[in-house]
C-alpha cells in the first residue's frame, strides 16, 4: 500500500514534522488568546465541522470516506455541493489553525506539503477509480463543483 493514498496519514506525519522541529527547538509554545488565537479557534472550528459533516454524508449514502475501499456511491450533497474534497480542504486549513496557535510558519508547509501530495498524488487517482464508477454522474458532478473551492 503506497503511503499518499492516505491522506490522514499523510497530513498527521507532515504535521508531527512540524512538531518535531518546533520542539526540538523549544519553540512549541501554544497561544490561543489575541486576534491570532481567535482566527486559530475560527478555523479550528470550520475544520472540525467540514470533517464532521463530510462523515455524515457518507454514512448517509452507506458509503465509505476511506480512499483505500471502494465508493458505493458519489456524494454529491453537502459539503461536497462546494468542493469535491471538502474533508482534504479542511485537513489543509487545519494546519493553517496550527500556525496560528503556534505562531510558527512551519504547520504553514506542512499545510502546503499535504496540500501537494493531495492534489498531485491521492485526488487524480480518486479521481480515475470514480471517473470509470460513476462515469456520466462523475463527469457532470466534476464540471459543476471544483476540486477544492
Amino acid at each position: 500500500m503506497n503511503i499518499f493514498k492516505l491522506p490522514l496519514l499523510n497530513w498527521l506525519v507532515a504535521n508531527g514534522v512540524a512538531v518535531y522541529f518546533l520542539s526540538k527547538q523549544g519553540l512549541l509554545d501554544w497561544t490561543f488568546s489575541g486576534w491570532m488565537g481567535i482566527l486559530g479557534i475560527l478555523i479550528a472550528l470550520e475544520s472540525v465541522s467540514w470533517v464532521a459533516t463530510s462523515l455524515y454524508y457518507f454514512y448517509k449514502h452507506k458509503t465509505s470516506p476511506n480512499p483505500t475501499v471502494k465508493a458505493t456511491h458519489l456524494v454529491t450533497n453537502g459539503p461536497y455541493r462546494f468542493s469535491r474534497n471538502p474533508m482534504y480542504l479542511a485537513f489543509t486549513s487545519m494546519s493553517l489553525a496550527l500556525a496560528f496557535f503556534s505562531h510558527s510558519p512551519y504547520f504553514l508547509v506542512a499545510g502546503l506539503v499535504f496540500w501537494l501530495i493531495t492534489d498531485l498524488y491521492t485526488i487524480p487517482q480518486e479521481e480515475r477509480f470514480l471517473s470509470a464508477s460513476f462515469k456520466n454522474e462523475w463527469e457532470k458532478y466534476s464540471k459543476q463543483t471544483r476540486r477544492w473551492l
